[in-house]
């Protein structure tokens, strides 16, 4: 018994008329017509009652109909299963990541779908929320993890993950990290140091509420750099709690609470890989609070 066979007895139970079963079917009546002879032939008996004007099912037509259909579904799943199976053969993602994440979370989910997904095959870029939403927009990122601006593109799908906390962050032996004020206000000599633009954006706006402009001196492209500068003693950074560093110290100011919106995002309506949904689904299904902790 072959699956063509079984498909074209199916249409014709439903239809009962060999001639839209063929058209249904994309074959040539008597094709058709053969197919199901021979499907007779192995299970030993007509399955249709041919007259001029009607068919019918005859008794072993109805009696095989539904193991049939069951034969007929079983053999699709496989094939669909086989067909994502071999999809998963390579399974690429391209993800794109706040570089002032730094979140458990994100490395138990991608380790879970290094185990779980054959063929899962990761490219992580970093960079600036405003940067890697222009890089998705155009295509370039499957997903990505990042601070939502205020002034979000409507394309752009979200789930909500966590919220970033803004710390000043300084060297363990800065002045401040002694004793920590309890006013942003305390700082305003201070010298501090950008990411791209990002953090002393927030920082300027909280100082103003305060009444004085930040001196922003050193500027870097990486997240890792401006937390080398700080431990340099070039300045300090307006930044989310870093990883914990014997070398630094944060300081949260109750008069400067500022906090971020972390969300996952895709491009609305654009098709998402086995991977990129696996991802989805998989961050979804976790709690990202701890990553919000101050």
């Amino acid at each position: 018994m072959e699956m063509h066979q079984v498909r074209y007895f199916l249409s014709m139970a439903r239809l009962l008329n060999f001639t839209r079963a063929a058209d249904e079917c994309n074959v040539t009546q008597p094709s058709l017509t053969r197919a199901i002879q021979k499907l007779e032939d192995e299970l030993g008996g007509e399955l249709f009652r041919r007259e001029r004007s009607r068919t019918h099912l005859t008794d072993l037509g109805r009696l095989m109909q539904p193991h049939l259909e069951r034969t007929f579904e079983a053999a699709e799943a496989a094939k669909q299963l086989a067909k994502n199976v071999g999809k998963a053969v390579v399974a690429p993602l391209v993800l794109g990541v706040d570089a002032s994440l730094e979140t458990e979370t994100l490395d138990a989910i991608l380790s879970e779908l290094g185990k779980g997904l054959p063929g899962f095959e990761l490219t992580l870029i970093t960079g600036t929320s405003e940067a890697l939403l222009d890089s998705a927009m155009n295509g370039h990122v499957d997903l990505l993890i990042v601070e939502l601006p205020d002034a979000a593109p409507d394309r752009l799908e979200r789930w909500s993950l966590f919220n970033h906390v803004y710390h000043m962050v300084v060297r363990a032996d800065h002045p401040l990290a002694a004793k920590p004020p309890t006013s942003l206000g305390a700082a305003r000599d201070e010298v501090w140091i950008d990411h791209d633009g990002g953090n002393c954006a927030r920082l300027r706006t909280a100082a103003a509420a305060l009444g004085f402009e930040p001196s922003v001196r050193h500027r870097a492209s990486d997240m890792a750099h401006v937390k080398r500068l700080v431990v340099a003693g070039l300045g300090s950074a307006f930044m989310p709690r870093p990883s914990h560093d014997e070398r630094l110290r944060v300081i949260r100011f109750p008069d400067a609470d500022v906090t971020g919106e972390v969300v996952l995002g895709a491009v609305a309506g654009r098709k998402r890989s086995i991977a990129a949904d696996a991802f989805v689904r998989a961050s979804r299904a976790r709690s990202w609070s701890a990553a919000s902790a101050e």
